[in-house]
């Protein structure tokens, strides 16, 4: 209890250290010092009843307006007891400049005294990228580009969730996210070496080559499986027709069964010439896809041809081409 006790009190003995006016700027217009030091008073009203995310509002767009020692000095008292370490130690840093400036010894110790003792709490992100030599590449950060001289360096931060990525002209961009929480901890993100995309290196895409090759695979076997039934059941009827016939001819009957059985061989016959062309173009797109090929191939590539004939005979079935 006592332990709690001695920080209360020595956040109330901080927040009355900083209670200073705001100083006023001979180069800031009248109107906006005004607007400036009531921002600061109601600032310093809702840091004294512990609203801190309004009060860092009111004393940052004060700070905005008309730059002061006392404004910074709350601004990063306020920064601190929102976790806000690195913004924290920004302003300190800001007000030791400006009290140095102004001759003002004792702020500049005070200032110089806080930036000391929020320092070691602030948290840093290490953005290192392994391939750094990939030409046009940027690194950025939650949208905000990261100079190159920063790249494996540890930045000072505030806690936040980050979204880093990375792009580079002919490569494939990269993105990864991290979150930032405690005090004084260093989170580092990896940037892999960028993969060369499609367009750049001028290849088709193989997955869709090669799918293309399956569906028309399958096709053929559909189409093949299919013209074989059909020229099967062809011949049988044909020799179905062998009772109604004998060597100087066939009757009525038998002659009708013959011509259908004809018509169906000669459907076969189409279905297995289509399966062919199908199975050849599969693997014609089948070879291609396991290649890098231009898009703009300098020459044609072979024509792709078959033929395909189906005979019926009256004790078999004849399948003959070339492909």
């Amino acid at each position: 209890m006592r332990c709690g006790r001695s920080r209360v009190v020595s956040a109330a003995l901080l927040v009355t250290a900083l209670s200073v006016t705001v100083a006023t700027t001979p180069a800031v217009a009248h109107a906006q010092t005004s607007q400036a030091d009531a921002l600061f008073t109601q600032g310093r009203e809702l840091l004294e009843k512990g609203n801190y995310k309004e009060a860092c509002t009111k004393l940052q767009q004060s700070e905005e307006l008309a730059p002061a020692i006392g404004t910074l000095l709350n601004l990063g008292y306020c920064w601190e007891q929102l976790g806000r370490m690195r913004s924290a130690m920004e302003a300190y840093s800001e007000a030791q400049i400006l009290s140095q400036k102004s001759g003002d010894t004792k702020r500049t110790a005070f200032a110089k005294e806080r930036f000391e003792a929020v320092s070691p709490k602030v948290m840093k992100l290490e953005v290192k990228v392994t391939d750094p030599g990939a030409a046009g590449l940027e690194i950025k950060r939650n949208e905000t580009s990261i100079p190159k001289t920063d790249w494996g360096q540890p930045i000072p931060v505030d806690p936040d969730d980050f979204v880093v990525t990375a792009t580079a002209p002919g490569y494939a961009p990269w993105h990864g996210t991290v979150t930032v929480r405690g005090e004084g901890s260093t989170v580092t993100v990896v940037v892999p070496p960028l993969s060369r995309s499609a367009e750049a290196d001028g290849s088709v895409n193989l997955n869709t080559t090669r799918i293309a090759a399956l569906g028309l695979g399958a096709l053929a076997v559909g189409a093949l499986s299919a013209g074989i039934a059909t020229g099967l059941g062809a011949k049988s009827r044909y020799d179905d027709a062998s009772s109604h016939c004998d060597p100087t001819g066939c009757d009525a009957e038998g002659s009708s069964v013959q011509q259908s059985a004809r018509t169906q061989g000669n459907v076969g016959t189409a279905l297995i010439g289509l399966g062919a062309l199908a199975g050849a173009a599969g693997i014609y797109l089948w070879i291609v896809g396991g290649k890098d090929v231009p898009h703009k191939p300098t020459s044609s590539p072979p024509p792709v041809s078959a033929s395909v004939r189906l005979e019926l005979r009256p004790s078999s079935v004849a399948l003959g081409g070339h492909f």
